[in-house]
């Protein structure tokens, strides 16, 4: 009987030995070239094979990796842009049907956003009121209880009370003010996946405080404007 049918070796008690000694096939290098593992295309292959083999495997998912990172960089400064030159034009508007259509206009145009909503909420402003508080309210209570931003999808019937569209299968809500007491501005997509928990939402949050700056002297000209009529 061999030395090593005599010993109680197992693959658990050589994998252990191997990991405790990295310098093992240093100092037995004659082992790389009679070693040999299955291999499904080539039958077998040397370990030395089977390591550069792993390396190549692992380079080609690292630039696949570094292809999408440089794809998503690209995209995010795309919106980045858009977003930069949508703002200043939104102090430019001088109600809230401008503010609104610009919004709507500049984000379906360039980003292919297909539906913005803003709306006001009552509470702010009392000459907002209309069917659509009642159903911020809910949305509130239901969607945003304790949170400025939801992401995900709606019920068919919050769908169609927000954005009057069935198709929109995922939205991005965004409650305007500190309080989220001014109103909500909505996007929404007919892609299901495209508005999820995990999305960045840092320009849309500066959408929403531009917002909350321009929405309360929109409202104070167009109730003085009504007065003087």
């Amino acid at each position: 009987m061999s030395r090593l049918e005599s010993s109680s070796l197992d693959d658990e008690v050589i994998a252990e030995y191997l990991l405790a000694e990295p310098l093992f096939f240093g100092r037995q290098s004659n082992l790389l070239e009679q070693l040999w593992l299955p291999h499904e295309q080539r039958g077998s292959v040397s370990l030395v094979e089977a390591k550069l083999e792993r390396q190549r495997l692992r380079i080609y998912e690292l630039e696949d990796e570094i292809t999408e990172l440089m794809t998503v960089a690209g995209e995010n400064e795309r919106i980045f842009r858009v977003y930069m030159d949508l703002i200043p034009r939104l102090f430019e508007c001088t109600s809230i049907i401008e503010l609104e259509s610009c919004i709507r206009s500049t984000l379906q145009q360039q980003l292919r956003v297909p539906a913005v909503r803003l709306i006001l909420d009552a509470r702010s402003y009392p000459c907002a009121a209309s069917p659509e508080s009642e159903q911020l309210a809910r949305l509130y209570r239901e969607r945003m209880a304790s949170q400025m931003v939801y992401l995900g999808r709606l019920g068919k019937e919050e769908k169609l009370r927000l954005f009057q569209d069935s198709l929109v299968n995922s939205c991005a809500l965004i409650r305007l003010g500190e309080q989220g007491e001014l109103g909500l501005l909505a996007f929404g997509n007919a892609d299901g996946s495209h508005y999820g928990s995990g999305m960045d939402t840092l320009l849309i949050n500066q959408l929403a405080d531009v917002l909350a700056q321009i929405l309360p002297k929109l409202v104070t000209q167009e109730q003085n404007s009504d007065r003087g009529h």
